[in-house]
């Protein structure tokens, strides 16, 4: 079993605290954002997105690396983000909703105080270096849908953006989390080769769950002390531990509609 220390951040939207769509839970303002990155590469930390990670050959990849993902971004992201990455020199895992984008109904997250990206906004980010991935179409729970749906938005999301994109898309991050062995196989299937999760901690096991890996949950409050317990081996470790009696999805399950065909 080959496990290694490779902490994935996990953001939702930059903005100012006082925006009035800042929400504790999901936000992270755009000073705090530059404090964690900062901290994080005085502290010797290398930035990397997680496609450059797995772009070098099994037993030369680098040490005390991170990843920076951000999901559901929006015009929020352009204003406020892309600025603190730009100046620290850093690029990131950004993952886009398509029906945003297209005006069309999407779920789980409230309208107000995330405006939309456009096609050219993703073309810009692409350009300038940002990963860019899928996170499905409406924004749905793929463990909660019948798998069918699941697949038609993996799949029509990645064509999506291989269209606008001009080149592969590798990474699917499963909206709310929502995973299980049917829908890894039917991302793999469909030519995905890392899928993200919203299992916690920082200790990735290569060789079984490169397409479930775990991140850090980033809060607004996450900094200094707190940081580096967060993207410590040490936290991975517990979490790693405590992931098969507390997850809430698990890989080694079914998905339901298939289940229920069986």
């Amino acid at each position: 079993m080959s496990v290694v220390h490779f902490p994935i951040l996990m953001y939702h939207q930059i903005m100012p605290e006082d925006h009035p769509h800042f929400k504790k839970h999901i936000a992270v303002s755009p000073d705090n954002l530059k404090k964690q990155i900062s901290f994080l590469l005085d502290e010797g930390w290398k930035i990397i997105t997680i496609e450059e990670y797995f772009n070098y050959p099994v037993g030369s990849r680098p040490k005390k690396v991170a990843a920076l993902t951000f999901d559901d971004i929006t015009k929020n992201f352009v204003e406020y983000a892309v600025p603190v990455l730009n100046e620290l020199k850093v690029k990131a895992n950004v993952f886009p909703i398509q029906n945003m984008t297209f005006n069309l109904p999407f779920h789980n997250l409230k309208p107000e105080g995330v405006p939309a990206l456009t096609e050219e906004d993703i073309v810009q980010l692409d350009q300038q270096g940002f990963a860019i991935g899928s996170h499905g179409q409406s924004h749905r729970n793929f463990h909660k849908i019948p798998i069918e749906e699941a697949i038609k938005e993996m799949h029509e999301s990645k064509e999506w953006l291989e269209g606008l994109l001009g080149k592969t898309i590798q990474t699917i991050c499963f909206p709310i989390g929502g995973i299980d062995s049917d829908l890894a196989l039917a991302a793999e299937n469909l030519g995905y080769t890392i899928g993200i999760s919203t299992f916690k901690g920082s200790l990735q096991i290569l060789d079984s769950d490169k397409m479930a890996l775990r991140r850090v949950n980033i809060k607004n409050d996450t900094l200094g002390n707190k940081l580096v317990s967060s993207v410590s081996a040490f936290y991975g470790f517990r979490r790693f531990l405590s992931r098969p009696f507390r997850a809430k999805y698990k890989l080694s399950e079914r998905h339901p509609s298939v289940l229920g065909k069986m």
